[in-house]
């Protein structure tokens, strides 16, 4: 669980968009043109990069073949952001399980010594009530701390695709706006 957790907080780390990115891309399409900027991102070998580099690609489409486009590599990418994000969420819900499965051994061995009648046997006694005791709380100290493990993973996860779901859509009205802006009607024409 621990090795889950680092690691994907180094993987969204690692695709973390630096401030300023936006208008570096923007700088980026206006200097080089839509193209190369598209390149430029595609070098960058993360899921940000790929996005953005696929949207500005993708702007001069339709409203439905960008969405459609913009959705496959998204699906695409997903699995690789919550990988081995569910094997965390299974540690969280079998650890109190497996720790009440202790709870119910010890007491076996408690009414195993009662009914033994070693019920003035403290040695025995409390050898079931510690058994109970300790694997309730294991089960307890492992669970616990994953919960909160696995919901600071998920919303980091949820807010990135928020976050890139943001920044396709300005990228690509940004491309729209430059296309616009440099196309043929929407220069005058001369009248000679």
């Amino acid at each position: 669980g621990v090795y889950i957790i680092l690691q994907k907080i180094l993987y969204l780390k690692s695709n973390q968009l630096e401030s300023g990115f936006l208008n570096t891309i923007e700088t980026d399409i206006r200097t080089h043109g839509k193209e190369a900027a598209a390149k430029n991102l595609s070098y960058r070998n993360n899921f940000s990069g790929h996005l953005l580099s696929s949207a500005i690609r993708l702007s001069s489409g339709s409203k439905e073949e960008i969405r459609e486009g913009i959705s496959n590599i998204i699906s695409s990418e997903i699995p690789k952001l919550e990988k081995n994000v569910s094997v965390l969420s299974a540690i969280v819900t079998v650890a109190p399980i497996l720790g009440l499965l202790g709870t119910v051994l010890g007491l076996m061995d408690i009414f195993n010594v009662i009914s033994g009648g070693g019920i003035g046997d403290t040695t025995q006694l409390s050898g079931g009530i510690a058994q109970a005791l300790i694997t309730t709380v294991t089960g307890l100290s492992i669970a616990i701390p994953f919960v909160f493990g696995y919901h600071f993973i998920s919303a980091k996860i949820e807010n990135r695709l928020t976050t890139l779901e943001g920044h396709v859509h300005h990228v690509i009205k940004f491309c729209k706006q430059q296309d616009g802006s440099s196309s043929p009607s929407s220069t005058p024409k001369s009248k000679s």
